[in-house]
């Protein structure tokens, strides 16, 4: 029985000449830091995100600002919203972090699922996921290796890949899903430690982007606009699939009652 929670399979959007890279045995890592970057100055809130490693929402006055002034002193970001603030660490800013959509058993399961059996699941990306990267006009413009692209990863080869080169280089790594309920609330806290838990939290808007991150938390970079490559071996076709047209997938999964189990 696979669990809930774990992965089905990976993706990753962007552009052909950074999918080949990933293919080829590059992984690319940037960091929350140029996020939050993009989000202020261009307004792009679907690549770019304000509220990148946010650790709490407090009402004004709540003791724990006081806590963590104490504890982080210069390394505390207070961010005014109102009547409340959002703190958050500037050390933050520079965590290498590699980001992808991962389709879990949990989403199959929350699919439209009428009848039990041997059935086809099939699973549709929400638009933003392409629009992010320009339409089909925009396509007939950019250089080959500029159109955007859409890298297919098998779950196992890839994680097993890639943590095994990182071990290789002695770089230790935080492997998550994003957490997208916590932060519906008002106010919210996650004490801050050198995992850096708050990396994997997300405001319900972002849910549709189904994000699961590689953090390497011990490992920051010096600029938000610096990137960290690590190399891993190169994938076959049957392990990273790169496509160019907007597609969906199905998966094909025997639906039994609960209590049949």
């Amino acid at each position: 029985m696979i669990p809930n929670d774990n992965a089905i399979i990976l993706f990753k959007f962007g552009f052909l000449k950074w999918m080949d890279k990933i293919r080829n045995g590059t992984i690319s890592f940037s960091c929350p830091g140029k996020y939050i970057q993009i989000a202020k100055k261009t307004g792009n809130d679907e690549q770019g995100d304000v509220n990148e490693g946010v650790f709490a929402r407090l009402r004004k006055g709540d003791k724990i600002i006081k806590e963590m002034q104490a504890k982080l002193k210069d390394d505390l970001e207070i961010i005014d919203d109102g009547e409340y603030v959002k703190l958050r660490r500037w050390s933050s800013y520079y965590i290498p972090t590699f980001c992808f959509y991962s389709y879990r058993l949990a989403d199959l399961l929350d699919s439209d699922i009428t009848e039990t059996g041997f059935q086809t699941i099939h699973h549709y990306f929400d638009d933003r996921m392409y629009s992010a990267f320009g339409t089909s006009s925009v396509r007939n413009v950019l250089s080959a290796d500029s159109v955007p692209a859409y890298l297919i990863l098998q779950v196992k080869p890839f994680i097993d890949n890639l943590m095994k080169n990182l071990a290789i280089n002695a770089i230790g790594a935080e492997i998550k899903h994003i957490n997208y309920t916590e932060f519906q609330k008002e106010e919210f806290f996650l004490y801050p430690t050198e995992r850096r838990e708050e990396l994997f939290y997300k405001f319900p808007k972002y849910a549709y982007q189904k994000e699961a991150r590689i953090c390497l938390v011990r490992k920051p970079l010096n600029s938000i606009h610096e990137r960290l490559n690590i190399d891993i071996d190169p994938m076959d076709g049957k392990d990273a699939f790169i496509t160019k047209e907007e597609f969906y997938f199905g998966v094909t999964a025997d639906i039994v009652e609960e209590n049949e189990k």
